[in-house]
This record gives structure tokens, C-alpha cells and sequence, in this order.
């Protein structure tokens, strides 16, 4: 009999500068947690093997995935549907955990649909720029919470982002999760690190398709 783990980690992951780096970084902060209670679920749509290496590396608990279907949101989405746990920590490529009691800090706050917590910023020149998540009724075109990264849900119909939006996903699904289950629990601690960078997918996303996900998010929300 198989035993589902407690929660499932979501890694999605492309093809960026540097990803064999951010890569083993990432699940360096995962093995070093006092909670391992966890399951690895990688998607890649990248375009090389470079992320299976690393996986097949550490293999132990990671489920490595070839998703051939690009975009931000559609390889998200597949790993949360590949996801067994009973929660899903959404954890993107280029972030990882700010120490080695975040997993159980979240586990022992989660109760309820959706969870967000504290993060810190780094860059080549280190960590920066604390951010703490706050709720406000237009989160859908101010996202004051933050990455996906600092997002927890519970597993069993989970909503997915908007395939639709790139700029604008996090936002969205924090609305809808708003509008589905009421406002998030809330953990103020720091216990996500996001790397910021030119790296990032979103620094490559154009002004004119910025105010077109304004536009579509303002429609779909009268």
C-alpha cells in the first residue's frame, strides 16, 4: 500500500540562465528541512536534459516529468495535477526555502484552502527586500502577497492558474481563491527565499502583453 505523503512539492521548470544552479539549490533547501514528510514533483519544459540530470541525481522522492507544453501557467498547472500530497507547496525553479524549519512552520500553520507566507528577495549580491503578504480587494491588479512560491494549498480540486495569463497569474488565482474560500492563512515569517534576476521569465514578458493581461483581468472581473 502506498502512503501519500503529506504534501507534494510543485517545481516547475524551463529553460533559463543558470538553472542547473538554481536547480540543485532548490532541492538542497528541501533535503535540509526538519519536515520530510514530502514528495518532489518536477514538470520540465525545458528543452535539454539538464534538469533530469540533476534529478536523477538525487532521485530519491522526485518524480521528474517531460512537459512539452510551454508556458508558465500550463507547467504549473501539470504539476499540481501530478501532485499526490495532501498539499501542494508551489516552489519555483530559481526560489528555495530560507532555512530548515520553513516546511514545518507552514505544515503547522496550514488549516483551511490556501496558505501564503513571509519572503525574502536575493540576487548576486544577496538577500534583500523582506516582504510580508497582505491581503487587499484588488489583489487580482495588485499583488501584494507575493510569488507563487510563497503559496500553499490543499490538494483535491485545487484551482489552477489561468492558462491564459503569464503577468498577471498569481494575482488571478489569488482572487479566485479569495472569491472560492474566503482570505488566506497568513504565515509572516520568512521561509521562502525568491532569486530575482535577469534570469527571470517575467523580465522577458513585454510592456504591450502587461496591459493586455490588465485589460482581460479588468474584463474579467466587472
Amino acid at each position: 500500500m502506498t502512503t501519500i505523503p503529506k504534501m507534494s512539492i510543485a517545481i516547475p521548470t524551463h529553460g533559463m540562465e543558470n538553472k542547473q544552479f538554481f536547480m540543485k539549490r532548490c532541492l538542497d533547501s528541501l533535503w535540509n528541512q526538519t519536515f520530510q514528510d514530502f514528495e518532489i514533483v518536477v514538470t520540465d519544459n525545458s528543452d535539454d536534459d539538464k534538469i533530469k540530470e540533476i534529478c536523477d541525481f538525487y532521485r530519491t522522492g522526485i518524480r521528474y516529468y517531460r512537459n512539452p507544453i510551454k508556458g508558465m501557467a500550463q507547467n504549473t498547472n501539470e504539476a499540481i495535477r501530478k501532485s499526490e500530497g495532501e498539499l501542494i507547496k508551489i516552489l519555483y525553479l530559481d526560489d528555495f526555502m530560507a532555512h530548515d524549519k520553513a516546511l514545518e512552520k507552514i505544515v503547522e500553520k496550514f488549516d483551511g484552502r490556501w496558505l501564503v507566507t513571509g519572503c525574502e528577495h536575493s540576487d548576486t549580491f544577496g538577500k534583500f527586500d523582506k516582504h510580508r503578504p497582505v491581503w487587499n480587494d484588488n489583489i487580482q491588479l495588485e499583488n501584494t502577497i507575493g510569488s507563487p512560491s510563497v503559496l500553499t494549498i490543499l490538494n483535491g480540486e485545487p484551482l489552477l492558474f489561468d492558462e491564459n495569463l503569464t503577468w498577471l497569474l498569481d494575482a488571478d488565482l489569488y482572487r479566485r481563491y479569495y472569491d472560492t474560500y474566503g482570505e488566506p492563512i497568513i504565515l509572516n515569517d520568512i521561509n521562502v527565499i525568491i532569486g530575482v534576476g535577469k534570469h527571470q521569465a517575467t523580465h522577458l514578458i513585454p510592456n504591450e502583453r502587461k496591459l493586455q493581461e490588465n485589460v482581460y483581468i479588468q474584463n474579467k472581473y466587472v
